[in-house]
C-alpha cells in the first residue's frame, strides 16, 4: 500500500512538471483568442484518448457519479477560461502565482461545506507556500495596482477558486470511479462547456498558422493529457489539498521555462520563493 502511495506522488510530480509548460504554450499563442485556446486544449486531449475509449471497456457511472463528473468539468472549464484570459492581461509569473492560491480555497470550502477544520501542518505549509509565491511574483504584483494587470490578477484569483472546486469534486468521484472512466466524462464535458465562451466572443476555431496548431496540440498533449490526467490518477490516494499544494511548485517550473524559452528574467526573489515553495511541499507530504 505504501509503495502504491509513493507511485501516486511520483505521478503527481510528473503532472506538475507537465502542467508547468502550459503558460509557455499559451504565451506562444499570442495570435489565438483565449476562448479558442481553452477549447482546443480540451478538444485535442479528448481526441488523443479517443482510441482508449474504443479499445477499453469503460464501466458505467451511476447518476451521482456522472453529475459530479460534469460539475467537476464545469469548474475545470471555468479555471481554463479565466486563467487563459488572465495571461492576456498579466505576466506568466503573476497569473501562475495567483492561481496557485487554490489551497486556501480548498481549506475554506472544506470548512464551509464539509465542516472540516484544516490541520496545523496544512496551515503552516500553505502560509509558507503563499509567502514563496508572493516573493516570486512580488515585482509584477506591485506593478499590477496601476495597470491593466489588475484585471488579469482578478481573473487568475477566480480561476484559483474554480480549480479548488475541480480538485475537491474530482477526489470525491475518484473514490469510486477509475481514472479512465472519470476523464472519459471530464474532458469531453469540459470541451462542451468551453464552446460557450467561444460562441459568446465569436472567437474563431480555425484559420490559425501551422505553428499555432502545433502549439495547440502540445497544449492538449503535455499539460492536459499528461498533467491533468496525472492529477486525476493521484486524487485516488493523495488528498485534494496536497494535490493543490503541489501545484504551487508550478510557478517555480513555469518561471524556469519562461527564462529558458522566452528570455524572461530570473531574479533572486524568484529563486528564494521557489525554495520556500519546495519546503512547504515537503512539509505537507512528510508524516
Amino acid at each position: 500500500m505504501e509503495q502504491k502511495v509513493k507511485k501516486q506522488y511520483l505521478v503527481l510530480f510528473v503532472s506538475v512538471v507537465s502542467v508547468s509548460t502550459a503558460a509557455i504554450w499559451i504565451k506562444l499563442l499570442s495570435d489565438v483568442p483565449s476562448p479558442s485556446i481553452a477549447f482546443w486544449r480540451m478538444l485535442t486531449s479528448s481526441l488523443f484518448i479517443a482510441p482508449v475509449y474504443f479499445q477499453k471497456q469503460l464501466g458505467s457511472l451511476n447518476k451521482k457519479e456522472l453529475l459530479l463528473s460534469i460539475l467537476s468539468a464545469f469548474f475545470l472549464a471555468g479555471d481554463f477560461t479565466l486563467w487563459t484570459l488572465s495571461l492576456k492581461f498579466t505576466s506568466v509569473a503573476s497569473s501562475i502565482v495567483l492561481v496557485a492560491i487554490s489551497p486556501l480555497f480548498i481549506m475554506l470550502f472544506s470548512l464551509v461545506f464539509l465542516g472540516k477544520k484544516p490541520g496545523i501542518k496544512d496551515i503552516i505549509s500553505t502560509v509558507i507556500a503563499i509567502l514563496g509565491i508572493m516573493l516570486i511574483g512580488s515585482s509584477d504584483l506591485d506593478l499590477a495596482v496601476n495597470s491593466k494587470n489588475l484585471m488579469g490578477d482578478l481573473l487568475a484569483t477566480i480561476a484559483a477558486a474554480s480549480i479548488a472546486g475541480y480538485l475537491m469534486i474530482g477526489q470525491k468521484v475518484r473514490q469510486t470511479v477509475g481514472t479512465a472512466n472519470y476523464i472519459a466524462i471530464l474532458y469531453p464535458a469540459t470541451a462542451f462547456f468551453l464552446i460557450f465562451p467561444v460562441l459568446f466572443t465569436n472567437a474563431p476555431l480555425i484559420g490559425f498558422s501551422n505553428n499555432d496548431y502545433l502549439y495547440l496540440v502540445c497544449l492538449g498533449l503535455i499539460p492536459q493529457l499528461i498533467g491533468h490526467t496525472g492529477f486525476s490518477y493521484a486524487l485516488k490516494k493523495v488528498p485534494a489539498f496536497v494535490v493543490s499544494l503541489s501545484i504551487l511548485f508550478e510557478p517555480v517550473l513555469s518561471i524556469i521555462w519562461a527564462f529558458l524559452l522566452l528570455s524572461e528574467g530570473l531574479t533572486l526573489k524568484q529563486i528564494s520563493g521557489g525554495i520556500l515553495v519546495l519546503f512547504a511541499l515537503y512539509n505537507s507530504m512528510k508524516k
